[in-house]
């Protein structure tokens, strides 16, 4: 079973993107400038990508699985190629070398490939495979261990609950919007965000 990394790039936006140019560029007053690619960068961009990738994928004969829109599934006979997508990265597994094969040279005629070989970390978590025995083992300990690195934790002692339990909170406890610390709250939610 062969799981590979592709990394495809961002392609035609579906909504309309307008920009004001800055006054070095002679437009008449009031007039915008219109996009006719999607920018890497802009925000749009993951979603412009998505929606094109996904349409390939479906005419290409995957389904989704689940409602997330991020797991497809391609079924020949007793072949299947399982794909997952994260923004323009993306993982596949298939028990079929010859179907896979065929695959990336298909979707090699419309987007630009990377392969970077068999997968040994992807989105934080470390994958190490042994086929003999047909056993995968993922791990976040590296990335638990950076983002304590990160947060300046790494000398914290753990406990099973962050606080002492039956402990109950209420919007009592917390300081009114206007007294919160902006900083501390950016700090929390990089945190918070790392989890």
């Amino acid at each position: 079973r062969a799981v590979r990394f592709v990394e495809v790039p961002e392609d035609e936006p579906r909504e309309e993107l307008r920009t004001v140019l800055d006054e070095t560029h002679d437009l008449p007053g009031g007039k915008t400038a219109g996009l006719r690619k999607s920018l890497y960068g802009l925000k749009q961009a993951p979603s412009a990508f998505h929606g094109l990738f996904e349409t390939w994928l479906l005419k290409y004969g995957f389904k989704p699985i689940g409602g997330d829109g991020v797991t497809f599934l391609y079924r020949e006979g007793t072949s299947v190629i399982l794909l997952s997508i994260y923004v323009d990265d993306c993982i596949a597994a298939c028990n079929n070398k010859e179907l896979y094969q065929r695959f990336l040279t298909d979707l090699g005629k419309d987007f630009e490939l990377s392969y970077q070989g068999p997968v040994s970390w992807y989105l934080g978590v470390s994958v190490k495979q042994d086929l003999a025995n047909t056993r995968t083992t993922l791990s976040q300990e590296q990335y638990v261990k950076d983002v304590l690195e990160r947060f300046g934790m790494t000398g914290a002692t753990p406990v099973s609950t962050p606080m002492e339990a039956n402990t109950h909170l209420t919007s009592a406890d917390c300081p009114p919007p206007h007294k919160v610390d902006k900083q501390f709250k950016r700090e929390y939610q990089r945190i918070v965000g790392s989890l």
